[in-house]
């Protein structure tokens, strides 16, 4: 079900991409185009909700879209994600978190009987639960003209709960929980962890 496949990246790091893609592109099926923000620094960034605008701007995406961050890493099949949405329209995907101290990383969230947010608090202080939204989200092509308004009320661009907090308020928005292994690479940390797990995985 998916057309085309944008990998949104900096100056700095855009031809590594390229040349990721190409050396990726003949063992998948489906086009994928890599784009240049044109920032080179963090005081330039455009911010994970910016770059989202970006691309959705520059393409004239009118389509529902499959928003997945860069450094997501999940072994999690998205078959189910993509009927639930098909259902209730705009989704979020969701992880129970065990450590609380990282939730408070994170976005929690709440939800009704019927899968729909109620409650969403970005980089929560005190948690009150270990439901996280992961960056992981389909969008509903009739919500894709709220990312500018959200820009336009000057809302952050960086961290992508902020929008879902946002979005929450104004028009219907599900989450959707998954089962099995994620990692958010934040550091080099993580990134061995995640490396263990996932090699381990590969010899059994």
């Amino acid at each position: 079900e998916i057309d085309i496949v944008f990998v949104v990246t900096n100056d700095r790091f855009h031809c590594d991409f390229v040349n990721w893609a190409q050396s990726f592109a003949p063992s998948y099926s489906k086009p994928i185009h890599v784009l240049n923000d044109g920032t080179r620094t963090n005081e330039s960034r455009l911010g994970a909700i910016g770059d989202l605008v970006f691309v959705v701007n520059q393409e004239r995406i009118c389509d529902d879209c499959l928003v997945v961050a860069g450094d997501n890493l999940f072994d999690f099949e998205l078959r189910q994600f993509v009927e639930f949405f098909k259902e209730h329209g705009t989704t979020v995907g969701l992880y129970v978190v065990k450590d609380m101290d990282l939730v408070r990383r994170y976005s929690i969230v709440e939800l009704d009987a019927q899968g729909r947010i109620i409650y969403f608090e970005e980089k929560p202080q005190n948690p009150k639960t270990n439901l996280v939204a992961i960056c992981l989200y389909l969008l509903k092509q009739t919500d894709l003209p709220l990312l500018h308004e959200y820009q336009c009320d000057g809302q952050p661009m960086d961290a992508p709960g902020y929008f879902i907090q946002w979005l929450h308020k104004r028009t219907e928005v599900y989450g959707f929980p998954f089962h099995g292994i994620w990692f958010d690479i934040g550091d080099h940390k993580s990134l061995e962890q995640a490396n263990r797990v996932f090699s381990k995985l590969q010899e059994e």
